[in-house]
């Protein structure tokens, strides 16, 4: 304790007294710094390859710990914090020339930990890792004398851990199953199968011997289940000797089962000579069925090869049906699919319809008598024609009152929103052809611009000219040619 004083002492007067100095790292700070290097060391199995360093940092940590928060313990404390981390990256500092001189130890030992040898705790796996902790704690102090007579023998050590790991690994279920069925009797009951048992637990234990893992679980899984087979027919005999009437239980459902496999057979078993006679008699039937399929195989081998082929040819058939059957399906799903579709979009446009036939009636609305006629054309779209709007013969400036119906028409187009506007000029057959294209196209246009002053939404507005080609009566009178020259306003909705 003394030196100990001493050391802090020194340490102390040390420590610069500058104003300017550094602070220094707090305690606990400290501390788990130290514990997150440790761990990280751990990882590194820098405590395998550096047991003393490992061991004093673990001490200088421990220490530190129980002296933290103590009066006038905080330089001790961080004397313990600082010379474990020193350790620790001392160690880390050496770690991979050490690794290099153990390797083959190192990698028997990561082989046999990974068979499980660490977690089973077997003696040999304890006996080598004394033994490495010796040899990495001789090599520490510097004392390389016996690395190389010693490594090989002790990396065998370690594999013989894994072997023995493995073993209880890939064993231990057989070893249990044989193990239970020895407790239920099975050896003076079923003597025959627990030999059985046996013989493949041995083919198992030479298996693993010669690294033939998959080998090795197989005949493990054979042994266990020839053992539970054993201890489940000891299990069945102990519960019939429990009847009433045991020689009864024991056997009636084997007599049973011959029955009904003579029955399938479409013959019959006496037990009037016993059960062994009756087992003599299922052996002879079954020996007569075997030689009746053998003679029926050989003489219809080439009327099974062509069944066989006519099946598969079948089984094909049977498969492209199938396959057509399901294309079959999806189509009607798809055309299920399609209907609703078709259903869902045929019931949306009666409502826009009916939507726009109600809307067509309140455009209607806005007009005067005699002004214009607002309908609905078959493909959904509004026309409004203008017959309220005059021009002067030869003319297409709008007057006051064309102007009225044109802001009149502005409101019945707002009813709609949302819609493409084309305003289309219209003549009688008096006059040249070229003349009424002509005259249509202008009287067209200065209505468009006149419509566009008036609508208050950003409807777009198309012009065109129609000329004589598009009558609605005839021009053989004047009634006729007065409703053919008018302005049509067709109204596309989105």
């Amino acid at each position: 304790m003394k030196k100990l004083l001493l050391h802090l002492l020194v340490f102390a007067l040390l420590l610069p007294t500058s104003a300017h100095a550094q602070p220094a790292v707090s305690l606990e700070d400290l501390l788990s710094e130290a514990e997150a290097v440790l761990l990280d060391a751990k990882t590194a199995e820098l405590h395998i390859i550096f047991p003393r360093k490992m061991s004093r940092a673990e001490d200088n940590i421990r220490e530190a710990k129980g002296q933290m928060g103590k009066a006038g313990s905080d330089a001790i404390v961080r004397l313990n914090l600082e010379s474990a981390l020193e350790s620790i990256e001392t160690a880390q500092g050496q770690a991979e020339q050490v690794r290099t001189k153990l390797k083959t130890v190192l990698d028997a030992r990561r082989a046999a930990q990974a068979a499980g040898a660490g977690d089973s705790n077997l003696p040999t796996w304890q006996k080598a890792e004394r033994a490495l902790n010796d040899m990495a704690a001789k090599l520490e102090s510097g004392d390389e004398s016996q690395l190389g007579g010693l490594q090989e023998p002790l990396a065998q050590q370690f594999w013989a851990a894994r072997r023995e790991a493995m073993r209880d690994g890939l064993l231990a279920e057989s070893k249990n199953d044989i193990s239970n069925a020895e407790k239920s009797g099975a050896d003076q009951l079923f003597p025959t199968l627990m030999a059985r048992a046996r013989q493949a637990m041995s083919r198992a234990e030479a298996q693993l011997a010669q690294e033939n893992i998959e080998e090795c679980r197989l005949s493990a899984a054979e042994a266990s289940r020839i053992a539970r087979h054993a201890k489940g027919q000891s299990d069945f005999t102990a519960r019939a000797k429990t009847a009433r009437a045991p020689e009864e239980a024991l056997l009636l459902p084997y007599d049973d089962f011959l029955l009904a496999m003579a029955k399938v057979w479409g013959d019959s078993i006496s037990f009037d000579a016993g059960g062994d006679s009756a087992v003599m008699s299922a052996r002879v039937m079954l020996d007569a069925r075997l030689k009746r399929d053998e003679i029926v195989r050989d003489s219809l081998a080439d009327v099974l090869r062509v069944s066989h082929e006519s099946m598969e040819r079948a089984l094909t058939e049977m498969q492209t049906s199938l396959a057509d059957q399901q294309n079959r399906m999806a189509e009607c799903e798809q055309r299920i699919l399609d209907i609703q579709a078709e259903r869902d979009l045929a019931v949306t446009r009666l409502r826009r319809q009916e939507l726009t036939a109600q809307r067509a009636q309140l455009a209607q609305t806005a007009f005067d008598p005699g002004d214009a006629v607002v309908y609905q054309t078959m493909d959904g779209n509004i026309v409004i024609h203008l017959y309220g709007l005059k021009f002067a013969s030869g003319q297409a400036t709008v007057d006051k009152n064309g102007k009225a119906v044109i802001r009149k028409a502005a409101e019945a187009i707002a009813v709609f929103p949302d819609v493409n506007v084309v305003v289309e000029g219209h003549t009688d057959d008096e006059g040249s052809e070229d003349s009424n294209q002509e005259l249509s196209e202008r009287r067209a246009a200065a209505v468009g611009a006149a419509l566009e002053m008036e609508l208050k939404s950003k409807a777009k507005i198309e012009t065109v000219g129609k000329g004589e080609i598009s009558p609605i009566a005839t021009n053989e009178t004047a009634r006729g040619r007065a409703l053919n020259r008018r302005i049509d306003l067709v109204l596309t909705l989105k």
